[in-house]
């Protein structure tokens, strides 16, 4: 099993860096490779940065499908293109905050997401609308972290995350909390230990992983894109540079 995981960004952090992170949650047998973005922003923290991602992940996801790859992971909270796509390809996709959430109402009945920037959380607000109507997100709170301030991993980083996500359990009733940005991989574990020792038994979902098996689910399960929902897009000129 081949899995590409698109980094929706322009950026000067190895690929390879992504990669080691990813495949401490894969299966053995499955290769993960992760690819950024040529053009496109250096982070996505709101609908603007969204906008000029999207093509650059359609474009990357068609040239996998054409390389043999089985899945493709938009691999950004913010599911950048991750619609499109599925349009344009076969081979199943997804978005790794679609995934995080997902794998989140299936283990908890009060949601909450704990993310990067406020610039973000409008979008996150849209983007899980049906989980706030039906009343399983309950919250979404921000560490005040920019993309590119999280680094490699930081005590510092650390505790604003653990600072929101107790508020998350104590003021806003979350019983599972979502890392909400992919930069966040390899904190979920060590908050719900912290968690634990405060007392709460909280599952915490990070995106990277919940993203990696859910298509390892579905590759292994052979299912494909609806193309009742997504069809084939229609022919037509699109120009996007000179």
């Amino acid at each position: 099993m081949k899995i590409l995981f698109i980094r929706p960004i322009i950026t000067s952090r190895a690929d390879y860096l992504e990669e080691n992170i990813i495949k401490e949650f894969a299966f053995p047998e499955v290769q993960v490779i992760a690819r950024h973005l040529e053009y496109g922003p250096e982070s996505i923290e709101n609908e603007y940065d969204l906008v000029y991602s999207a093509p650059f992940v359609v474009k990357e996801a068609i040239k996998g499908e054409q390389e043999g790859f089985d899945g493709i992971i938009s691999y950004c909270f913010a599911n950048p293109g991750v619609d499109a796509c599925r349009e344009a390809v076969r081979i199943p996709v997804l978005g790794s905050g679609e995934a995080a959430m997902s794998l989140a109402s299936a283990i908890g009945r009060k949601i909450s997401i704990v993310t990067i920037l406020p610039n973000i959380v409008p979008m996150l607000r849209k983007q899980n609308m049906e989980y706030s109507i039906s009343g399983k997100l309950v919250s979404i709170r921000n560490a005040n972290i920019p993309v590119t301030g999280i680094g490699d991993g930081s005590d510092e980083i650390l505790e604003k995350l653990f600072r929101e996500s107790i508020k998350c359990v104590v003021e806003d009733g979350a019983d599972v909390i979502v890392l909400g940005c992919t930069g966040f991989a390899g904190f979920a574990e060590k908050i719900s230990s912290k968690l634990s020792e405060k007392g709460y038994i909280v599952p915490v979902i990070d995106p990277a992983a919940a993203s990696l098996k859910m298509i390892e689910a579905l590759v292994a399960c052979n299912v494909k894109n609806s193309n009742i929902s997504y069809m084939k897009p229609i022919d037509k000129v699109i120009k996007l540079t000179k």
